[in-house]
C-alpha cells in the first residue's frame, strides 16, 4: 500500500489496489448447480484449466536456525511446477532493514520540534530572544533582536535547522519526499533505500533460482522465474497493526519471514533481487495512484509493455500477483494510467 498524502506533512492514506485477477475470477465462477446443468465435461475441463490463471503457492516452509534461516517454496505457474529452496545467513538477515512503523504526523512533528528546540537553545539570548511555537501544519518562529540583521540571521538558522530535522526524520525512518504528476506533495516509503540495503542478503536467492533455470545464463528466464515466485507469495494489504504495524508496507526481510506482501512491498523485494543478480541493472519503481510496479532496463520482446525515461527503454514487471502476468504484461487499468501519464517513477 502506498502512502498517499495530498498536503505536505498530512497523514498517510490507507487505500490499496485490490487483486484484480481474484475479483474477476470470483465474478466469473458459476454455482455448482449451474455447472452441472449448463456445462459439458469438456467445457468444465477448460474452465478448470483457466482457473489456474493465478500463480498459486502450494507450499511454504521456514526454518530459523542459529547460523542461518532456511526457506523453501513450491508453486505452480501456468503449466509448470516450481520448487525453490535457499538459506540466508542470520547475520545477513539482521543487516536487512525491518518494516517501518506507520507514519504518524504527531510523531513526525514532535521529532522535528525537539531537534529545532535543541538548536534554539544554542542561540545566545543576549543576541536574540527566540520563541518556537507548534502549529497544526508545522512550526512558527518568532525572533526578537536589537538588530534586524541579527534577527534575520537567527531566523535563517532556525529555518535551516527545521529543514534538516525534516530530512533527518525521513532518512532515519526510511521515508522520502515526492511530487505526484498532478503536483501534489507528500512522503512515501523510501523504496530505493530498502532495495539497496536488502539486496546483499539475497545473493543466496539468486543462486537458488539459477539452479532451477533450464538455461542458467539466460537473464530473461531468471526474471521470469523470480517474477513468478514473488507473484505466488500471498497478497496482503498489510493493514493489520500487529503483523505489519498498519504501515501498508513490509520490508523484503519481513516479507520473506511472514510470507505475504502488497504491491510496493513485493516490487521492492523484486527490485532487490534484480540488484543482487546484476548490481548495474537500472530498475525504476512505477507509482500509479493506488498501485506500484517495476520497470526494468532489459531487452524487450515485441509485445512487452514498456516506458521510456531519459532515452532508456524499460520493460514493465507486475510482481503483485496472484495474476500470472509475465514479463512486459500489465492489466488494463495500468495500461490506461500509463497512456494518460498518470504515474511517476523513482530509480531504485
Amino acid at each position: 500500500m502506498l502512502l498517499d498524502i495530498t498536503n505536505r506533512l498530512v497523514g498517510r492514506g490507507s487505500s490499496a489496489r485490490a487483486q484484480l485477477a481474484q475479483m474477476c475470477s470470483q465474478q466469473s465462477v458459476l454455482s455448482a448447480t449451474k455447472l452441472a446443468v449448463m456445462l459439458s465435461l469438456a467445457f468444465l475441463a477448460i474452465l478448470l484449466a483457466n482457473s489456474n490463471a493465478n500463480a498459486q503457492q502450494t507450499a511454504f516452509n521456514i526454518k530459523p536456525q542459529v547460523q542461518e534461516t532456511e526457506f523453501s517454496y513450491a508453486w505452480t505457474n501456468k503449466d509448470k511446477n516450481y520448487n525453490l529452496s535457499f538459506s540466508i545467513p542470520s547475520a545477513a538477515l539482521i543487516d536487512m532493514p525491518s518494516s517501518p512503523a506507520a507514519y504518524s504526523k504527531r510523531v513526525f512533528q514532535e521529532a522535528v520540534y525537539s531537534q529545532v528546540m535543541q538548536e534554539a537553545k544554542r542561540i545566545d539570548p543576549r543576541l536574540a530572544k527566540v520563541n518556537v511555537e507548534r502549529k497544526y501544519d508545522g512550526l512558527s518562529f518568532n525572533v526578537q533582536s536589537k538588530k534586524s540583521e541579527q534577527a534575520q540571521l537567527v531566523l535563517n538558522r532556525l529555518s535551516a535547522a527545521h529543514d534538516q530535522a525534516q530530512k533527518d526524520y525521513y532518512t532515519n525512518n526510511y521515508f522520502a519526499e515526492y511530487s505526484s504528476p498532478t503536483g501534489e506533495q507528500g512522503i512515501r516509503h523510501d523504496h530505493a533505500k530498502y532495495t539497496e540495503l536488502s539486496s546483499p542478503a539475497l545473493i543466496a536467492v539468486v543462486e537458488a533460482i539459477k539452479e532451477i533455470q533450464q538455461q542458467p545464463g539466460n537473464p530473461r528466464e531468471f526474471v521470469e522465474i523470480a517474477l513468478s515466485w514473488i507473484q505466488s507469495i500471498p497478497y496482503d494489504k498489510l493493514e493489520n497493526r500487529i503483523s505489519s504495524n498498519g504501515s501498508g508496507f513490509i520490508s523484503p526481510r519481513d516479507l520473506l519471514m511472514q510470507n505475504k506482501g502488497d504491491c510496493d512491498s513485493k516490487s521492492t523485494l523484486m527490485a532487490a533481487l534484480l540488484k543482487a543478480y546484476n548490481p548495474r541493472i537500472n530498475v525504476e519503481m512505477v507509482y500509479l495512484r493506488n498501485h506500484a510496479l517495476l520497470a526494468v532496463a532489459m531487452p524487450s520482446m515485441p509485445r512487452d509493455q514498456t516506458i521510456n525515461k531519459k532515452g532508456i527503454k524499460y520493460v514493465l514487471l507486475e510482481p503483485t500477483g496472484p495474476a500470472q502476468l509475465g514479463i512486459g504484461e500489465v492489466d488494463d487499468d495500468t495500461k490506461m494510467a500509463l497512456r494518460n501519464r498518470q504515474f511517476d517513477t523513482t530509480a531504485l
